[in-house]
């Protein structure tokens, strides 16, 4: 990522109009209200929406507030899931510019966006699990991984940790699809969260690491589950100045494998009606909305149902940004009220495309007692082949 010029994102941050679309807007042509799901699930004070938050960056990147805790505090309460970029009628871009702040204001001590860096720094993920896990779920798949190849398997921490189907499931498709890949022995964290909480110089030299192990595996194509990974991978690496190989998300290899008839699927016994989730890195900031959609369509007696909101206008899971760990009582709110959505279009299974989006997902649907089955693409896939 190349040095941030202060002046450059002043002038941009100035280009808001004070509008308040990034509150609630108004989709007349779509028929529904809303852009930001924290100002929708809090009180909603000006701090809440991107209008009340560039006015704090400004107060505190000009010196008209101190550079404390407490005052930075609304620059920490939003996922960065670019919701009000894609309505703002301005000629910026209000979450890459906030993403920007944060990393401009790091002095400000922060206790968890250091203590995540710290973990990342020191365990080679977030969760403080030792690295070998991510190599764990091999035991389960029934045939070997190598740790090297042409095609190179990024687990992800969150799915290689924390969600293991995911990453199984993910295994089993590709064997079935005759895409040999490898996954590596000591597989670094991307680095994601460092980058959308400001810790740019750590993140730039876990940047570093990821691509030398990449490196060294001979990959010429990197597959990743997790949505974070891939914008990471995919958009933010090159711009910190590394060359990484090609970079696809699953479902984008499922598109194809897909399209080809490599993968036999069995129907599923009972028509069920099932829902797509976007992740926001993987939709608005990647532009990969068609290719999850076509794959869950292809699971025979499917009834494939849009939300309300959905593609770009689709709101966020909750979990983005840093929100789940810096409030995760509001990122609950912000998954429930997503899950509510799919509700209200009689969906019985929610699917999404990251596993950061369905561990959040889940939790929002235990805070209403929500009985719908939440799952990634793969699993869905996984479970229906011959």
């Amino acid at each position: 990522m190349a040095e941030i010029d202060l002046d450059e994102l002043i002038e941009n941050l100035l280009q808001c109009r004070r509008c308040g679309i990034c509150r609630n807007a108004v989709y007349e042509e779509r028929g529904f209200d809303g852009v930001c799901p924290v100002w929708k699930n809090s009180p909603g004070f000006e701090t809440s929406f991107m209008r009340g938050r560039i006015q704090v960056a400004l107060a505190l990147l000009e010196g008209v507030l101190e550079k404390t805790p407490e005052n930075s505090e609304a620059l920490f309460s939003c996922t960065l899931c670019g919701n009000c970029t894609e309505i703002c009628a301005a000629e910026f871009n209000p979450a890459d510019c906030l993403e920007e702040v944060r990393a401009v204001l790091n002095d400000i001590p922060n206790d968890v966006r250091d203590a995540i860096a710290e973990k990342i720094i020191q365990f080679d993920n977030p969760y403080e699990k030792n690295r070998s896990l991510k190599r764990e779920w091999i035991k389960e798949v029934g045939f070997e991984i190598p740790t090297s190849g042409e095609v190179l398997y990024f687990t992800g921490c969150t799915a290689g940790m924390k969600l293991p189907t995911v990453v199984i499931s993910a295994a089993r498709i590709l064997k079935a699809a005759n895409i040999e890949f490898a996954v590596l022995e000591e597989e670094p964290c991307c680095g994601s969260v460092m980058l959308r909480t400001g810790k740019t110089d750590e993140a730039r030299l876990n940047a570093q690491r990821v691509v030398s192990a990449i490196q060294k595996s001979g990959a010429k194509k990197v597959i990743v589950t997790c949505a974070g990974c891939l914008k990471t991978l995919r958009e933010d690496f090159p711009k910190l100045g590394l060359e990484i190989p090609e970079v696809l998300h699953i479902t984008e290899i499922l598109q194809e494998t897909a399209a080809c008839k490599k993968l036999k699927l069995k129907p599923v016994t009972k028509r069920l009606k099932v829902t797509y989730h976007d992740p926001c890195h993987l939709s608005r900031a990647m532009g990969v909305y068609d290719a999850p959609r076509e794959v869950i369509m292809s699971i025979p007696n499917i009834e494939f149902v849009e939300m309300e909101t959905s593609r770009e206008t689709a709101m966020c899971c909750g979990a983005g940004g840093g929100l789940r760990s810096y409030d995760p009582e509001l990122a609950k709110k912000i998954a429930a009220d997503r899950v509510m959505s799919a509700h209200e279009v009689g969906a019985e299974i929610i699917a999404t495309a990251c596993p950061f989006c369905e561990s959040n997902l889940r939790l929002g649907a235990e805070q209403i007692n929500s009985s719908i089955r939440v799952a990634d693409i793969v699993d869905l896939i996984a479970e229906r082949l011959m």
